[in-house]
Order: structure tokens, then sequence, then C-alpha cells
């Protein structure tokens, strides 16, 4: 009797490890098997945190719960193996964590250093300085330059503007600071990837704005996280279902806004991109800075895309949102398309992947960038999908090496 329930038992065993494993992997993408691991975690994840969320409910207690599982996951392999000779210094900017990372050069060396400004990823929810340590050590490796690495403030618990007023603050005092790290002021770059792409946009217009402070030499965004207008950009149609789905980065936007109090109403909206006013979504100033017309057609050709049609009505709860947002929601420090003046950033470099439902969101601010003047250097990754530059020490696509190489190549080269 008991062979056969240990029998059963491992017979659903298989069945389940075989169900996590069952992935759908685009045809383009290259490392297919990797792809597929990818997959079967996400899907782990998901069931746990289903599990997870019956037994403690709450937007708080999930977005925690996330944050542990992919930290433990992350942290299963050391990010200092990748560059150990770097020095890792924790120290607080403005009342802000950062870790600052010394490169090996600055031992003995008079000279002034550059230094580079990193805002990690995770939808401002999930990921911290600790699970971005692999990577930020290989960039200061790498461009022999202090790396400040910003541990701002997460969402759910603190929402607009917290995370972006942390990310600034530690970035001025950094740049008025910089003597003080051997690192030269007029040669700071700032970049972060998805969620930290937007605050690196959001934050680099702050500086510019900022009478007080040295300009950022260069600005780099690597499939970014730019705006939660329009969730029916051409890629968001086309790639709703990707690895980063969009209704995470519904969630990601439900809880910046709103924090803990998310609703399954305020959701569904945002997932029929029906939270903003057709007052708005009319204005000279959306079909101008959202236009779908910036993303190249080619990238607009798939049979699942439909162009958008504007004055449509908005439903009840979407009115709700737009009343209770529409200060945030036309906000620069929310949105960086709306920023005022965006002629005199700095250069900037953007990277985007195909399976990315957010890949309009780089490619729509590069061409916004390119239209008043700024120097904008924008690299597409074809067989890529989102998260690829850094998903740990462990888990390496060799499209992420190569848009990392890319990056730094080009960073080395301008800085």
């Amino acid at each position: 009797m008991m062979w056969t329930i240990l029998f059963l038992l491992f017979s659903v065993f298989l069945v389940y490890v075989a169900h996590l494993f069952n992935v759908t992997v685009p045809e383009e993408i290259h490392e297919k098997w990797k792809y597929r691991r990818m997959g079967a975690v996400g899907k782990l994840m998901m069931h746990v945190s289903l599990v997870h969320d019956y037994l403690y409910p709450g937007t708080l207690s999930h977005a925690q719960f996330i944050r542990k599982f992919l930290k433990r996951l992350i942290m299963m392999a050391s990010g200092e193996s990748l560059a150990p000779d770097v020095e890792l210094k924790k120290e607080v900017f403005e009342g802000v964590n950062v870790h600052v990372y010394i490169p090996p050069e600055m031992a003995g060396k008079s000279d002034l250093l550059r230094g580079f400004v990193y805002l990690h990823g995770g939808g401002l929810t999930v990921h911290d300085t600790e699970t971005y340590d692999g990577l930020t050590r290989q960039i200061s490796k790498a461009l022999g330059a202090v790396v400040v690495s910003i541990d701002f403030r997460p969402t759910p618990e603190y929402t607009f503007p917290i995370p972006y007023e942390d990310s600034f603050r530690a970035t001025k005092w950094f740049l008025q600071h910089a003597d003080q790290y051997g690192v030269d002021p007029n040669r700071i770059a700032i970049g972060g990837d998805s969620a930290g792409g937007y605050l690196t946009a959001t934050v680099a217009q702050g500086i510019l704005d900022d009478a007080e402070t040295p300009n950022l030499k260069l600005q780099v965004l690597v499939y970014p996280w730019l705006q939660m207008l329009d969730l029916n950009t051409p890629s968001h149609q086309i790639h709703r279902n990707a690895m980063l789905p969009s209704i995470a980065m519904a969630l990601y936007s439900n809880m910046l806004l709103y924090g803990t109090n998310v609703t399954m109403e305020i959701m569904q909206a945002f997932m029929t991109n029906n939270h903003t006013s057709i007052e708005f979504r009319n204005s000279a100033l959306f079909r101008e800075r959202f236009s779908h017309s910036l993303v190249p057609s080619e990238m607009r050709s798939a049979s699942s895309y439909t162009p958008p049609t504007h004055g449509t009505s908005v439903s009840g709860a979407g009115q709700k949102i737009w009343e209770e947002c529409k200060d945030i929601f036309l906000d620069p420090r929310s949105c960086p398309f709306l920023g005022k003046d965006l002629s005199g950033l700095p250069t900037t470099y953007v990277a985007t992947v195909e399976f990315d439902p957010l890949r309009d969101d780089g490619v729509m601010y590069a061409k916004l960038l390119e239209q008043v003047g700024v120097e904008v250097t924008w690299r597409h990754y074809d067989h890529a999908m989102h998260g690829m530059l850094w998903m740990g020490p462990g888990i390496v696509f060799e499209e992420g090496r190569q848009m990392l190489a890319d990056m730094l190549e080009f960073v080395n080269l301008r800085l």
C-alpha cells in the first residue's frame, strides 16, 4: 500500500514538473531551454504565490512574498564572484541607502574617475541593490568607474513620488559631492533597466532642471518602463502574454498609484486601457507624445495589432481613476514622455527587446528625444525578452551578455 501511494505521489510530481516546463517558446528565441527554465520558474512562483495569497491575502503581502522568493532565487549564487576585486561600501546619501562600488583602478590613482549611477529594475517592487549586486559590480569593473546603486524605497509600501524622490535626492547628492569619491562630476552617467529606466529618465529630467547641480553626461535606458497612460501600444497588443505580461505592468502601475489599495476594478480598467479620459486621449499632447506612428511600421505589422480609435467611451471606473490620479498621470516625474523641454537632456542610449510589452516605451521615447535634437543611440534585440540583461549570477542568456557588452562599449566611448 505504501509503495502504491509513493508511486502515485511521484507520478503526480512528474506530471506537475512536466506542466511547469510546458512553456510556449517563441521561434525567434535562440536559447530555448533557458527560456523554458525561466517560464517554469515563473509558473512555480505564480502557483506558490496563489497559495500564499490565499493564506495571507493583500497586495502588500503578495509583493513582499514575491520579493523574498526572487531574492532567495537570485542570491543562491554570489554576485561578488563576478568581480571580487571591486570594493563595496554601503552608505547613505541624503537619507537614501546606496551601494558604492570602488573599482581596483582607484587604488593609488590621483586622477579623477568616471561615475555611473544605477537604478535597478523590478517594477519598483521586487528587486533591490542586493539582488543587482552582480550587475553593478560588473559595470564598475568593466568601466573602471565608481558605481552608485540606489536602494530607493519600493512600492506598494511607498507610492508616487517616493521612488523618484529617493532616486533624485541620492543622484543629486552624488553629483554635488563626487570629488569625495574621486569622481569627476562632469563625467557621470545614469542608467537603469525596466522600472530603473523610468527612474533614470525622470531623474535625468529633474537634474537638468536643477540649477544647483552639474548635468549628467549620459543616460542609459535598457528596456525601460516609461509610461502607464497607454497600455495598448503595438507591443502591449502583440506581446501582451510575454514572459513579462501586460497584467504585471498594470499591477506595478497600480501599486505606484494606489499602494496597498489596489482592487480588481482598478486592475480591470488598466488592463482594458480604460483608465484615462476621452478629453486627454483626444488632446494634442496625447496624439503627439503617444502616437503609435513613432513606432516603425514593421513593428506594427503583426495581425494582432489594431490601431487606436480616438474618442471611444470610458467606463465609470476609468473616469473615477482619471479624476483620482490625473495630477500624477500628467506629472513628468511619473511619465518622462510629458517633460516640458526634452531638448537639453544628455546623450542617450536606449536598448529595447522584441518579446516585451514595454518595447514601444523605449522606441517612442527615443524618437521623441531625436525630434528635439538629443543625440540618441537606439539598439533593438530581435531575439531577446524583457529581463535578459540581468536575471542573477546563475542565469545568463547570450543575448543578455551581448546587451551588457554593447551598453558598456557605448558608455566607455562616451563617458
